[in-house]
């Protein structure tokens, strides 16, 4: 989008590290939101898997009948894709109207890119109806700007792991304790697969705050493409997204709807679901279009937005093919220089592309012992791979 205003804003992107619910609390205020006006809340944080489980609860909750709000972080290709209302992404008009509106109350104060944004988001699911708001973190959980919201909730923690330490600490307790601040006394909590370590903080946390949670492991299991509580069985094998740690994915999303819905829960139409479940960038078959017509030596060609450790091993125990090329970019504050040292043993050819980002990893960064190709821009990838 080139609207002036979005451009403007997108300056607002933040040069101090602070994290603080104050900004975003007076701006609410001065917008007249209301979250009694929300539909009912699912909020999901975590390091792994939270746009993949709202994706495949979504779907669970539409194929039963029920309408959703969707916010998510990043987008994509347009920032559009961040806010869905009855899941369409919303309109270019309506969200310029709602980040005028935010600019224009906030009257030039303080406030990041991202909380300004959010703001914009809730103005429009509250004025927007549907039944159920699917709510997912953009940075850790406790001072994340959708954790503004209080009312009672139904709460979820995905895999965690090291990632954004300059911001959330640089232990997985830290970071847990950062994501855990989602919960609250009125939250329905989930907890889906941990490291060892990590499900032991978190349930010492949940004694301490003395709070009742769903557990993977003892509440459900994943066996295999089969998600299992004591009553229910459901074969996620046609599942629509690549990789088996989707089904860890669809297992925490199975059992939350399973327990939103509870009698209203039908398995078939569960099954329906997972099979037209859409994420995209996680591991996505690209069978048509730009890239493809870019690509001609290649069929079988998938995009991924991994950006930690535990992502990149999750893309390189799920890829199908052999003989593999990637293209990839890097942010230079990521641990960019052992997730390539890694990746150079799985794949034959690594072109690392130069993002349109002020932090993006450049040339003279890159690890002198590994084999690796530069590219200014994706265009100029795509001829470094033709020419190999």
């Amino acid at each position: 989008m080139k609207d002036p205003i979005f451009q403007r804003l997108l300056k607002l992107h933040p040069k101090f590290s602070d994290l603080s619910l104050v900004r975003i609390k007076k701006l609410l205020t001065k917008i007249n939101f209301d979250e009694r006006l929300l539909p009912k809340v699912i909020h999901i944080a975590g390091t792994n898997g939270k746009g993949s489980t709202a994706a495949i609860l979504k779907s669970i909750l539409n194929q039963h009948g029920y309408s959703t709000h969707v916010y998510s972080t990043p987008h994509l290709v347009k920032f559009n894709e961040r806010i869905q209302l009855r899941s369409k992404n919303i309109s270019d008009q309506k969200l310029l109207k709602y980040l005028k509106f935010c600019e224009y109350k906030n009257n030039g104060n303080l406030i990041t890119f991202f909380e300004i944004t959010t703001a914009a988001a809730f103005k429009a699911f509250q004025e927007s109806k549907a039944d159920y708001l699917i709510l997912e973190t953009g940075l850790g959980g406790r001072f994340d700007a959708t954790n503004i919201i209080k009312k009672s909730k139904f709460a979820a923690i995905t895999p965690i792991s090291l990632d954004h330490q300059e911001y959330l600490g640089n232990s997985l307790n830290q970071i847990s304790f950062e994501k855990l601040g989602i919960l609250n006394s009125k939250s329905t909590v989930f907890i889906n697969r941990q490291k060892t370590s990590v499900m032991k903080y978190i349930k010492s946390e949940l004694k301490k705050r003395n709070l009742e949670a769903f557990i993977f492991g003892s509440h459900w299991k994943v066996r295999s493409n089969y998600y299992v509580s004591d009553n229910v069985k459901v074969d996620m094998s046609k599942l629509n997204l690549l990789g088996s740690h989707q089904f860890i994915n669809a297992g925490l999303g199975i059992h939350i709807a399973l327990n939103i819905l509870k009698e209203k829960f039908v398995i078939e139409k569960t099954v329906e679901a997972l099979a037209k479940c859409e994420w995209s960038g996680r591991l996505q078959q690209i069978k048509k279009g730009m890239i493809n017509s870019k690509i001609k030596k290649y069929k079988n060609i998938f995009l991924d937005g991994f950006h930690n450790i535990d992502g990149m091993k999750s893309l390189i125990a799920s890829l199908p093919v052999n003989k593999k090329i990637l293209i990839c970019s890097f942010l230079n504050n990521k641990k960019y220089i052992q997730m390539l040292s890694t990746l150079s043993k799985h794949f034959s050819e690594i072109i690392v592309v130069k993002m349109n980002e002020e932090n993006s990893i450049t040339e003279n960064l890159l690890p002198k012992n590994l084999k690796l190709y530069f590219a200014n821009s994706l265009k100029e990838s795509f001829k470094t791979i033709n020419s190999l």
